[in-house]
């Protein structure tokens, strides 16, 4: 089963992530999340947070309460951190996040360091970019001139092959810290085979494609 967290941060318009909900898939609301849900006609499984950040907190009374989790706002894990938690437990087995971007800058390299763990999500939308989490091989789709940049997560360091890049990946060896800004699609189809470790994948979502 899918999964998507819907959490708080700048997030794209639907129409930018809407193939997220074209099967069944289960979706979390964490604190104004669930504002996204309502203002865009999704229907959340279940919502959990501090609800700090949620604009009316009446809207909950819309909702059976087995379905709320509320958190105090000091807790040990963030409202982003409990969300991908609970999708694990619901059993999803592949969790795309939408929001997380602008805003403090803590807020999104808390995000960003999910990443590095065992469990981190396999794709991240913010308003602008999208996220893909590559582990083993990767198949992409872009237009030719796009910009794509990589980064390496994960204590491992990273050993790959590419196809159909400006600059291959082939033989670099990426540790933390490394990074691979600005890589250019040649055609419309691409690929990452990982040999070791796990990287990012960061390109521009819908009208800034170019931008990254």
């Amino acid at each position: 089963m899918n999964g998507v967290l819907v959490t708080g941060g700048e997030r794209p318009d639907l129409s930018l992530v809407d193939h997220l909900f074209k099967d069944k898939v289960y979706i979390c609301a964490a604190d104004s999340g669930l504002d996204y849900c309502i203002q865009n006609g999704l229907k959340p499984d279940y919502i959990l947070g501090d609800m700090d950040s949620l604009a009316d907190k009446t809207v909950l009374e819309g909702f059976s309460e087995d379905m709320i989790e509320e958190h105090s706002e000091e807790k040990d894990y963030t409202d982003t951190e409990l969300g991908l938690l609970h999708l694990k437990e619901a059993g999803c087995t592949e969790i795309a996040v939408i929001g997380g971007g602008g805003g403090r800058l803590d807020h999104l390299i808390a995000v960003l360091a999910l990443f590095d763990r065992p469990d981190a999500p396999d794709l991240w939308y913010t308003a602008r970019e999208e996220v893909i989490h590559i582990r083993g091989h990767y198949s992409g789709t872009g237009n030719q001139g796009e910009t794509v940049s990589f980064f390496p997560v994960g204590p491992d360091d990273c050993r790959m092959a590419s196809s159909g890049l400006k600059w291959p990946l082939d033989t670099l060896c990426w540790s933390k810290g490394d990074v691979g800004i600005s890589n250019t699609v040649l055609k419309r189809d691409f690929s990452i085979d990982m040999k070791e470790g796990r990287i990012i994948l960061i390109r521009g979502l819908g009208k800034d494609l170019q931008s990254l």
